[in-house]
């Protein structure tokens, strides 16, 4: 735990609001080269309104509400962004994000399961990330937990989710995969059967190398809690075939070290893959991270890094990973150096010719909203929210909440049917997903997406109940998009909402319908 770290990182932070730290001038310097090598000059600097919703969608996954949004707007300060980074990085709804987050990037993509961990896995997770544990912290506990100590025990889930069936190659096959992928950066299975016929960096040895780890790890009761266990057995060897021969794979780690496992074999593999001085082990993480808020990776895919795969700035890679590591693997920290960057802060507009190459960064990427997003986002934008917080209230007791705040709100929506029908519809990007016109249709035809748009008492109910012919087009552009409309839009909607022979009502519900079905609604600018 380390809130000194946390309250260090968040004073420094508020004491230079107007000057970005080190790290986001060093990300700065190494874009700003290879702009100027391909004679390329950047976007200038996204909208108040558009940085507004950027930063709260990628920071703690959510729509700003249409006071927060007016605030930001209505700050004279001129370094308004950098205050809100701060600001947004302390928010009680950071860690139940990014929990979400991690978890797709340890279970949801790697098992194909939509719905991620285990509850008592994700708890964890985010009592981790609320105390601003160092990745090096998590890393640990996730590769070799202590089931004795029950705030560490439920992270067995990651390695024990891997084990399940009797196919004893296939869960092997499992644990090495995610480990390689997720920790070190690098994807080991097309090495499995032969060497890697494209990576010169992989060979089968280097598959099975990393297979032998964990070849002794089993799954077991759990000692404390309700999640699984793990143990490591005394014997138990991986065995596989090549060149017509059979062999005993022996421990090799990715950078060809042999090491001494007496202590256990996921001990060695996390003293060899896990701390300051392994250069995978720094790369892997600030390039998923870098990934996450700029929408290409400095090396894609995320998981291929290696000598014929170069990072798109190898320097600023490097320079990413070496000032995680420094920092003893602050996430804020890293992801504080990234959002205060110009790089970071740049409009997705691009004025004339055609827009350059992602990796360039010339522009910012606009980034479709993942489903967890959407699902909360738009319970904000319809007004569905405020009939959740007075239901929880209601019923605080049964639920057993001590508090109805926003963060406990969300965290219980996340439990609804309704935020599962949403969610679930549209997977991250990144994972094969295209925005395209069937997410569009779905926003306005599902019946999910309906029922929040009928809110009793929601932004439909009150955009109806409006008189002054501007007031509808704002509280609709403020409540969904973070922004005022445009006097012509303001115009458009009054016209629209005096539409003869149709119920108010019932317009002001298409309103709502049509904004958060729009192009505009369903991206972070």
């Amino acid at each position: 735990m380390r809130p000194a770290a946390l309250a260090a990182l968040l004073l420094a932070s508020t004491a230079t609001a107007a000057e970005p730290p080190p790290l986001s001038r060093r990300i700065d310097a190494r874009v700003a080269a290879g702009l100027a090598a391909a004679k390329l000059a950047p976007a200038p600097q996204a909208e108040s309104h558009e940085l507004v919703r950027r930063l709260y969608l990628d920071v703690i996954g959510r729509i700003p509400t249409a006071a927060e949004a007016t605030a930001y707007l209505d700050d004279p300060n001129p370094a308004k962004h950098h205050a809100l980074i701060d600001t947004l990085l302390a928010h009680p709804e950071f860690p139940l994000y990014w929990r979400g987050v991690f978890d797709h990037w340890l279970n949801g993509s790697l098992l194909e399961r939509p719905a991620g961990g285990s509850d008592e896995f994700k708890a964890y997770l985010e009592r981790r990330l609320a105390e601003n544990a160092g990745w090096d912290q998590i890393a640990r506990e996730l590769l070799d937990p202590n089931g004795d100590d029950p705030a560490s025990a439920p992270a067995a889930y990651f390695l024990a989710s891997r084990l399940a069936g009797n196919d004893r190659a296939a869960q092997v096959d499992a644990m090495t995969t995610a480990v390689s992928s997720v920790f070190f950066g690098v994807q080991l299975q097309c090495a499995k059967c032969h060497d890697h016929p494209d990576v010169e960096d992989w060979k089968q040895e280097n598959y099975y190398g990393v297979a032998a780890f964990l070849g002794r790890t089993y799954s077991a009761k759990a000692k404390t809690g309700n999640g699984p266990g793990l143990t490591e057995r005394p014997d138990g060897e991986v065995k596989y075939a090549a060149r017509g021969k059979d062999y005993t794979a022996r421990l090799l780690f990715l950078d060809g070290t042999v090491p001494d496992a007496t202590a256990g074999r996921r001990k060695s593999l996390v003293a060899l893959g896990v701390g300051a001085e392994r250069p995978y082990f720094r790369r892997a993480l600030a390039n998923r991270v870098w990934k996450q808020f700029l929408g290409v990776g400095l090396v894609e895919p995320v998981d291929q890094i290696h000598d014929g795969n170069p990072a798109s700035h190898p320097e600023l890679l490097a320079e990413l990973g070496d000032a995680f590591a420094a920092g003893r693997f602050d996430l804020r920290a890293l992801m504080g150096g990234i959002l205060h960057s110009d790089t970071y802060l740049r409009s997705s507009r691009w004025a004339a010719g055609s827009r350059p190459a992602d990796n360039h960064y010339a522009s910012a990427v606009p980034k479709p909203l993942t489903g967890p997003q959407l699902a909360v986002s738009l319970a904000l934008a319809t007004g569905y929210i405020d009939t959740l917080t007075a239901k929880y209230e209601r019923e605080k007791a049964r639920l057993k909440l001590d508090a109805v705040t926003p963060t406990v709100v969300r965290r219980q929506f996340e439990r609804e049917r309704e935020h599962a029908a949403l969610a679930g519809r549209f997977p991250p990007p990144g994972e094969g997903f295209q925005a395209n016109a069937s997410h569009a249709l779905f926003l306005t035809y599902n019946p999910a997406v309906q029922a929040l748009v009928r809110t009793p008492s929601g932004t439909a109910a009150r955009v109806a109940a409006e008189r002054d012919a501007a007031a509808p087009a704002r509280r609709v552009y403020l409540a969904a998009l973070a922004r005022r409309p445009t006097a012509n839009e303001e115009a458009r909607v009054a016209a629209y909402l005096a539409t003869p022979n149709v119920s108010r009502d019932e317009l002001a519900r298409d309103l709502v319908a049509a904004v958060v079905a729009g192009t505009e609604f369903r991206f972070a600018p």
